[in-house]
């Protein structure tokens, strides 16, 4: 079994390299870089305005610690058929399900370390907590999150249960408690608290490698919901097989539509926009990366990092609209209307002028909310606007006579 572990993980890892290369292109690195800027020196500026010990500084702190040890659970790599083929090494299946805890590991640690150590400078200030308080308390964090991942291997067995008490909700009650207790009063509480967590659900998995009865249905579908997350986010940057977006009516918003005149000109435009109104992917996008620059807008009060805000998020959701079109030109029955591929491209440009347009409309309101009717102020909502010019008049009609052609 743990040469068939290997070979999965070996294959989930080629796939994996494969959507990341086109995910880490140079535009989202670009962006990556920009929005870490930006959220960096927005938490040196807060932490800047924090010059004594906040009643709400613990309390803040044992929420984000709470919410980073939720982070990870087992990849089990299963497969459909294999409660089928795979049906008599059930008995096997302990060894390779130990393989896949081990490797799951990896991103919960990390996690917790990388979390502990950005919010190290917020507890010291606002919580007036110690370096070494947060050490103990990231140690026994690290430990608590390495046994409740055993609570993830009972639960593949169905034994994930106290009595008539999910084992799960016992353990987040645990760890809120024992939370509380070390932020509060001694920091080594998390520590023995995650050591003895650890060794019991160490023994309590123990018996399941003789006596176990795998529950498949339930182990296959939760490698399936996990699995269609992970792709469900990379198919926001590039066509995943496998993934299809939802759709919702969403009558309430019909009278937009009603500004889209009834010509032979604009078939496309209105089925653009009623595609894209109903697509729980595309206008997700947009309002996430919308509601996200006015956030950051909003806070920010320095010229050049909100200037690169604003261009770098009106350029972002352009960009991001491409794919769009791609998939409404892939349905063989649109080549049914006899529209000329010069109006599909001015419909889909009008379409993109339109939600960019209301995505700057927004920034603009968040930078007169933080820089006011200043120069500073103008230049960014300007720029902002230029970008609009450039992504829909220049960018956009050439990508998609490219594609087109």
């Amino acid at each position: 079994m743990t040469n068939l572990w290997q070979e999965r993980l070996r294959r989930h890892q080629l796939d994996q390299f494969k959507y990341l290369r086109l995910i880490f292109n140079d535009n989202f690195v670009l962006a990556f870089i920009v929005l870490i800027g930006a959220l960096g020196f927005w938490y040196s500026n807060l932490l800047g305005t924090i010059h004594h010990q906040l009643i709400l500084g613990k309390p803040i702190v044992i929420l984000l610690l709470f919410l980073a040890t939720q982070v990870g659970g087992i990849a089990t790599l299963l497969e459909e058929p294999d409660s089928t083929f795979l049906l008599v090494k059930e008995k096997e299946f302990y060894k390779y399900f130990k393989a896949a805890k081990n490797y799951s590991v990896f991103i919960p640690i990390v996690t917790l370390a990388l979390v502990n150590f950005l919010l190290s400078a917020f507890a010291s200030r606002a919580a007036g907590m110690k370096i070494i308080d947060i050490v103990l308390i990231a140690i026994g964090l690290i430990v608590f999150k390495l046994g409740s991942l055993n609570i993830n291997l009972m639960a593949l067995y169905g034994q994930d249960h106290f009595g008539s008490l999910n084992m799960r909700l016992v353990s987040n009650i645990l760890l809120i408690v024992s939370l509380i207790s070390s932020t509060y009063f001694l920091s080594a509480i998390m520590v023995i608290v995650g050591v003895i967590y650890y060794l019991f659900l160490n023994m309590r998995v123990r018996p399941l490698e003789t006596s176990g009865q795998l529950q498949w249905k339930y182990a296959i579908e939760t490698e399936n919901q996990r699995m269609f997350r992970i792709k469900r986010f990379y198919n926001l940057f590039t066509d995943v097989p496998g993934v299809n977006s939802k759709i919702k009516r969403r009558k309430w918003l019909d009278g937009l539509f009603n500004f889209i005149k009834p010509k032979s000109s604009n078939t496309y435009l209105y089925l653009f926009a009623r595609g894209f109104v109903r697509n729980n992917e595309y206008i997700g996008l947009f309002l996430r990366l919308t509601i996200i620059q006015a956030i950051m807008l909003c806070l920010i009060d320095n010229f050049y990092i909100s200037l690169i805000v604003e261009m770098l998020f009106i350029y972002l959701v352009g960009f991001q609209l491409k794919p769009y079109f791609k998939e409404v030109m892939q349905n063989l029955m649109q080549r049914l209307y006899p529209i000329s591929s010069k109006d599909k491209i001015a419909s889909f440009t009008k379409l993109s002028t339109i939600i960019l347009s209301i995505q700057w409309i927004v920034s603009a309101l968040a930078i007169i909310y933080k820089f006011g009717l200043s120069m500073n102020g103008l230049i960014i909502i300007v720029a902002g606007a230029l970008v609009l010019v450039f992504v829909n008049y220049f960018y956009m009609p050439r990508q998609l006579r490219k594609y087109l052609n």
